[in-house]
């Protein structure tokens, strides 16, 4: 077993969300998650055993964020790399189709030389946005994005 000890470690602070680019940041992101999947399918072969085939990306980015005035009404601001709020990310184009952005996932180490790495997953669409009132009193939104493709 590899000794994977290697310093470079990221919390929750240091994991971050962004739509479109790096200065759209959805800032506050709680129990966030990135999947990242091909779902596998086995097939019986005439011999007695199993073959396997693997499926086209199922890849999705979930969370709940702290509901904001701005997260709502934020326009869409033309093209997949720029910022739109739930509103507009949810709103049907003329051919019925919500509209595909680029989101980025970010993870920074927790050490001096701040290494990081970004998933970049282009034509996500957000699919959910559930918004309630916990029992604390903050209104919060889950979110459900599906991407469609493999991570950059």
């Amino acid at each position: 077993m590899g000794d994977f000890d290697t310093g470079k470690e990221v919390n929750s602070k240091k994991f971050q969300v962004f739509i479109g680019s790096t200065s759209n940041e959805w800032k506050l992101v709680q129990n966030a998650r990135v999947t990242v999947s091909h779902p596998i399918f086995r097939e019986p072969t005439t011999s007695g055993g199993v073959i396997t085939f693997t499926g086209a990306p199922d890849n999705s980015i979930s969370g709940t964020l702290l509901f904001t005035y701005d997260e709502w009404t934020t326009a869409n601001t033309s093209g997949v790399t720029n910022v739109a709020g739930l509103k507009a990310l949810l709103t049907p184009d003329a051919v019925g189709e919500v509209i595909p952005k680029t989101w980025l996932i970010k993870f920074t180490s927790l050490d001096a030389s701040a290494s990081n790495t970004t998933l970049t997953f282009a034509n996500c669409k957000l699919s959910v946005a559930d918004i309630s009132k916990s029992v604390e009193g903050a209104v919060k939104v889950d979110i459900s994005v599906v991407c469609p493709s493999d991570p950059s």
